[in-house]
């Protein structure tokens, strides 16, 4: 039969140990020895004193503790900060104008007759930035840079990573929304 485990032993200390169990303990010198060694080491435990703290530690655990309340509720709350309306606005803003450029904005399949297969064209869609201009209303540039929404160089950033197919697809659309502006 195999020796007491560390929870039998326990188990054995507080006579809550299973009879077949128990008949092993009565035979084992090594798990009678392992016994006895966690009884005196229970028995010193008990024997040795727990200092009591100084008074100024019971006269200031309270004002610990309300202070520690106090920061990890600031640190939640800090957690949302992020959440507040002039932030809100302008992110609202910036996804009002992504959800019009999506629906507005022709695809990549209906830009030019010439770059998409003629199966793949289709119609150019009216006044679409009449639409997007709509839908995002006027949104003041520098609130909006003021609030980290648009940064300085992004679009020169953007244009320069354009294919130059999409540069050329690009130039021809600001040169017919000029002409369209003028007329």
């Amino acid at each position: 039969m195999t020796h007491l485990t560390p929870d039998e032993l326990i188990d054995a200390m507080e006579g809550l140990l299973a009879a077949d169990r128990q008949a092993h303990l009565a035979t084992c010198d090594e798990c009678q020895s392992q016994l006895a060694s966690l009884s005196m080491t229970l028995s010193d435990a008990k024997a040795a004193g727990i200092p009591e703290p100084s008074p100024l530690f019971w006269q200031h655990f309270s004002e610990r503790v309300a202070t520690a309340i106090h920061h990890d509720a600031a640190r939640g709350a800090s957690g949302l900060s992020w959440l507040r309306w002039p932030i809100l606005v302008p992110l609202g803003a910036v996804a009002l104008i992504v959800l019009g450029l999506i629906i507005t904005v022709p695809r990549s399949d209906s830009l030019e007759p010439s770059l998409a297969p003629q199966a793949l064209q289709a119609p150019e869609a009216p006044d679409t930035w009449v639409m997007v201009a709509e839908l995002v209303g006027n949104i003041d540039l520098d609130v909006a840079s003021a609030a980290g929404v648009i940064e300085p160089g992004v679009a020169e950033e953007a244009v320069l990573q354009l294919s130059a197919e999409e540069r050329l697809e690009l130039t021809r659309l600001l040169k017919a929304e000029l002409r369209r502006a003028k007329s």
